[in-house]
């Protein structure tokens, strides 16, 4: 990945996060506050959340939010095990493979266990909590 995925102890700009799929584990990751300041705020203002997960053919992972945040520093190309929020969907979004996307509000990234999430299925309910 990027030199964004370094660990920042006790950092306020970079905030842990725990995503967990029923009955089969977890991943943490980070959301970054300076990719998407309004976005960031909001959705871990919103934390927790938990629904229904979504492939979207093998290119992301998605979660539908009631959240309505606008555009903010949107980008088209992802990498694999980044997150984003899709602005017209209200949805985020964890990236699986290199992608050119609709544009999308960057949030953050998955630092661990990012395979988990290739192995959700129709049903699964995908968590997003904020981590210690």
């Amino acid at each position: 990945m990027s030199e964004c995925t370094q660990v920042d102890v006790g950092s306020v700009s970079r905030v842990n996060i725990v995503l967990e799929i029923s009955n089969k584990g977890f991943a943490e990751g980070k959301i970054v506050r300076f990719f998407s300041p309004l976005t960031a705020a909001g959705v871990l203002k919103s934390l927790p959340v938990q629904r229904r997960a979504y492939k979207f053919e093998n290119r992301f992972v998605y979660i539908e939010t009631e959240l309505a945040l606008g555009r903010e520093k949107q980008k088209t190309r992802f990498k694999r095990g980044e997150i984003a929020y899709m602005t017209f969907h209200g949805a985020i979004c964890i990236f699986l493979n290199d992608t050119f996307s609709t544009a999308m509000n960057p949030l953050g990234f998955v630092l661990s266990n990012l395979d988990l999430l290739e192995t959700i299925a129709p049903g699964d309910l995908l968590s997003i909590r904020q981590g210690s």
